[in-house]
């Protein structure tokens, strides 16, 4: 902005001298402010898109292994015995020509070795190209150019699949078979998984509904919500917020700050943990419901809702038996406060 108060200053006062230099400067200085004003108006920049398409035979029992840097991801079943990918690179650019030259410079490289395909986007260095000066002054192309890949990939019943990204945005849906999430910071959306799930998100939001079959999940931050889940769950986190509605399975939680809700039928062999920090623990089980419960927290309060037959008590923690006792319930935390209600 400086620079433009400077040259429209630079405009006025040669505007002032009646000379055909003064007016000459004065055109080019009112052309350089125009053409700032321009260039760095997000307006400007344009998006182009490049279409990918391949169909891979696979036969029974296929893997699939994507890794990318960006973009949107969005996985379904399909019918027959083969994976299909459509994508498309997005580009940002000033024209069409630098578009093209960035989207020559992601390579989208597929390996495929009978039931096995691996596919990963490789960002090519643009080798002998520099920056104009014009470029340089007004900020549009040089090296730096960048472009995301969005997918959308069918694959067959019984796939196992791996993805691997640093961020962007993943809707998968009606997958038979296990799925195995790596990223940085993803918007994750399960629907319908029938296999292992195994999640490792640093931060954002893993969101997933009828999961049949244990999940096992890392994120430090952000919020986890499971609705519907078949299976063992394992979590580990550090400030986020979690929310569990589990029909059949144990689980395992731990967060440091976060707050953990549950919603659980308590339909398991295996014990039932929950620990925080500072979270608040609310958990919710059946009417009928039987198990030994363990409440434990150092500062904060503790209230139940069901009939306990108190084993010992002490202001920090309750151990007792519900109904007719059974599986290990044990809610800990040092400051947060810990509930247990029915529905």
């Amino acid at each position: 902005m400086s620079y433009l108060r400077r040259s429209s200053e630079t405009f006025r006062l040669a505007a002032s001298r009646n000379c055909p230099l003064s007016r000459a400067i004065a055109a080019v200085s009112a052309l350089i402010v125009v053409l700032l004003f321009t260039a760095t108006n997000p307006l400007y920049a344009k998006d182009f898109s490049f279409d990918f398409q391949r169909v891979l035979d696979t036969g029974p029992e296929a893997e699939l292994e994507l890794n990318y840097i960006s973009g949107d991801l969005r996985v379904i079943s399909s019918d027959g015995e083969r994976i299909v990918v459509e994508a498309v690179k997005r580009v940002n650019a000033a024209g069409m020509d630098e578009a093209e030259l960035v989207a020559d410079h992601i390579e989208i490289k597929i390996k495929h070795d009978k039931n096995k395909v691996s596919i990963a986007t490789n960002y090519l260095r643009m080798r002998n190209r520099s920056a104009s000066f014009w470029q340089k002054v007004l900020g549009v192309g040089g090296t730096d150019s960048f472009g995301e890949v969005d997918w959308t990939i069918r694959v067959p019943q019984g796939c196992r699949l791996t993805v691997i990204n640093t961020s962007g945005k993943m809707d998968i849906s009606h997958i038979l078979g296990d799925l195995d999430i790596r990223t940085s910071s993803a918007e994750i959306d399960l629907n319908s998984i029938e296999g292992q799930v195994n999640i490792e998100n640093a931060s954002g939001a893993t969101r997933g509904e009828l999961l049949f079959g244990p999940v096992t999940l890392r994120q430090a931050q952000g919020k986890i919500d499971l609705r519907f889940v078949e299976g063992d769950i394992r979590i580990k986190s550090s400030s986020a917020d979690v929310t569990v509605r589990q029909d059949r399975g144990s689980f395992d939680l731990t967060t440091a700050t976060g707050n953990v809700t549950i919603e659980t039928y308590l339909d398991s062999s295996r014990d039932y943990f929950v620990s925080t920090e500072s979270g608040n623990i609310t958990l919710s089980i059946p009417e009928t419901s039987s198990g030994n419960l363990r409440i434990e927290s150092q500062t904060g309060d503790i209230k139940t809702d069901i009939p306990i037959a108190i084993n010992s008590m002490s202001h920090k923690q309750i151990d007792g038996t519900f109904g007719l006792g059974g599986v290990s319930v044990h809610l800990m935390s040092i400051s947060g406060d810990v509930t247990v209600a029915q529905f």
